[in-house]
């Protein structure tokens, strides 16, 4: 019946029109940049033809020559990417009435971060939620994206900023909409080492205490039913299984990049520096915006470990013992071969080698016992290797001293900088039970070395060990107190600085601030911060997740049944 026309000219050979938009704009523009106008065709096709060669058509039609291998057909009405190309317009249903558009599959989406970042990325809108969320996490070098997913933004913020159509959308920190996978990759995450198309700036600033930025204060929640607000919250998470544009989703608008299933496989602080550093902001803002219910006690720890990693992960410090251990234990190596093959050391390196270090002062002692009103009274003091000795003091020539083994004794602090006060409890394991004993010291510097030595002894080290130094140093950190010389301490660090006070402000849920006045708080959050005080930045993020999955309420989704 080719050939034939109704009486309105129409053909009667089986054929439609059909009405095409072709988005014909660079597959990557420019943040701000308006969109180009999409360009309307009005094609004449049959039932049989298959979606690869209405694409063909419809290239054929614009005569533009440019790269359109990223393009596919979006059909609008119901909503749905047509990305087979050998099923024909029959077997999908593609009738006359049917508007197809002609666009990019890859399109710019912005993505904030745990830690505030906001990136811009290139991301596909025609695959299901879980590939673009590993597409993401193969760009960032984030390794298990099976963890994360996108969820919007809260209501009151689309409010204030305008999430879809803004006329000034939010700035990105990170434009890297210009990335692009190389077509070869795998499913797997990358290496331990970023990606080599990501910056190096923007890597360290992602892997940085807050990502770089400066303190900010909790909001205060919402009056209202807490459980209510934890459902809003997991109502906004997408669809893994559909594609950003069926969950309409715009260009350029902004989602949160969240870990949703909280099953962390092999955590690794070498290989997942940026995923542990997102986690830990995750948790950190959990916290500090009471998603998720702690005691007061459990929140000084958080508190003291994340001044901890702010201020040693921000500041340069060496990350507590574990970073300086390996080059001093390296020189001590060196010179014990030098020794073994008959070299000649220098005096320093073989006192360091023969001698064993010890710690002999005098301090105040006190013992707890019952039926007595002794306090604190001078006493010559002795600390090596794991074991405390005292006696009186000065030193009587030839007295026997007693003596404490405090191989894995309770070493607590009892310090109140402004009265002077710098005391030392120690908790050691007798035939009897556990005994006491209190020493006091005259000042800071005093306390910093035997706080330190006592932990090493604690640990069944001595003071020989390489981490005395750095130890010594954090006590007095912790303090707010310059490094100052010493017998047993090894002089400041060239790069150390004072650290400013911790603030409760940035530190604490704003339900806890209300109940405690900030004054109060500060020498509870220094006295958690003795037991953490050596940990690497790497170890604290770990300490502080391992005290986060720990809570009654990890894990837990709340959902609303009407």
């Amino acid at each position: 019946m080719a050939g034939l026309k109704t009486a309105s000219g129409e053909a009667i050979d089986g054929s439609f029109e059909l009405q095409v938009e072709v988005e014909e704009g660079d597959a990557v523009e420019q943040a701000g940049s308006p969109p180009a106008a999409p360009r309307t065709l009005a094609l004449r096709v049959t039932g049989d033809l298959h979606v690869g060669g209405l694409m063909l058509l419809i290239v054929e039609t614009v005569g533009v020559q440019r790269d359109w291998s990223d393009h596919a057909l979006w059909w609008a009405q119901r909503r749905q990417w047509l990305l087979r190309p050998g099923r024909t317009l029959d077997a999908l249903g593609v009738g006359g009435d049917a508007r197809l558009r002609f666009a990019p599959q890859h399109r710019p989406l912005r993505l904030r971060l745990p830690n505030r970042r906001r990136l811009r990325l290139r991301l596909s809108f025609a695959q299901p939620l879980a590939h673009v969320v590993a597409q993401a996490c193969r760009l960032l070098g984030i390794r298990h994206p099976e963890e994360l997913s996108l969820l919007r933004p809260p209501e009151e913020e689309e409010e204030g900023e305008g999430r879809k159509g803004s006329a000034s959308p939010p700035s990105s920190d990170f434009d890297l909409s210009h990335l692009l996978l190389p077509p070869g990759e795998g499913e797997e995450g990358p290496g331990p080492e970023p990606l080599p198309h990501l910056p190096p700036g923007c890597y360290r600033l992602l892997v940085a205490p807050r990502g770089g930025l400066g303190p900010t204060a909790p909001p205060r929640p919402p009056r209202g039913n807490p459980l209510l607000r934890r459902t809003r919250l997991h109502a906004r998470w997408l669809d893994s299984s559909r594609s950003l544009l069926e969950q309409d989703v715009a260009d350029d608008e902004e989602l949160l990049l969240r870990f949703k299933y909280h099953c962390f496989l092999d955590l690794d602080a070498q290989r997942d520096r940026l995923r542990l550093a997102l986690l830990y902001e995750q948790a950190r803002w959990a916290l500090l915006t009471e998603e998720i219910d702690c005691t007061e006690e459990e929140m000084m720890l958080f508190a003291a470990l994340q001044y901890h990693i702010d201020e040693v992960g921000g500041s340069g410090e060496p990350g507590g013992a574990g970073e300086g251990d390996e080059v001093d234990d390296l020189d001590a190596a060196l010179s014990n071969l030098e020794v073994k093959l008959g070299g000649r050391p220098s005096p320093l390196a073989h006192w360091r080698l023969t001698t064993v270090p010890e710690l002999a002062e005098e301090l105040e002692i006190y013992r707890p016992r019952k039926l007595t009103l002794r306090g604190f009274r001078p006493t010559w003091a002795v600390l090596k290797e794991t074991s405390l000795s005292y006696g009186r003091s000065p030193p009587v020539p030839g007295e026997p001293l007693q003596q404490l083994n405090l191989r894995g004794c309770e070493v607590t602090p009892d310090v109140d900088v402004g009265a002077q006060k710098f005391c030392i409890k120690l908790l050691v394991a007798a035939p009897e039970g556990m005994s006491e004993i209190q020493l006091r010291c005259r000042d800071a510097p005093q306390y910093a070395r035997w706080v330190a030595g006592c932990r090493l002894a604690s640990r069944g080290r001595s003071l020989a060990d390489a981490s005395f130094g750095v130890e010594a140093r954090g006590v007095l950190g912790v303090l707010g107190l310059q490094p100052g010389g010493g017998p047993s301490l090894p002089p400041t660090a060239p790069g150390a600085t004072q650290r400013p006070p911790p603030d409760p402000r940035v530190l604490l849920a704003p339900r806890f601030q209300r109940k405690v006045k900030a004054k109060q708080l500060v020498p509870r959050i220094l006295e958690v911060l003795h037991r953490v005080g050596a940990l690497s930045p790497a170890q604290a993020r770990l300490r502080f997740l391992e005290a986060w999955r720990a809570l009654p309420g990890f894990g837990l989704a709340y959902f609303l049944v009407r």
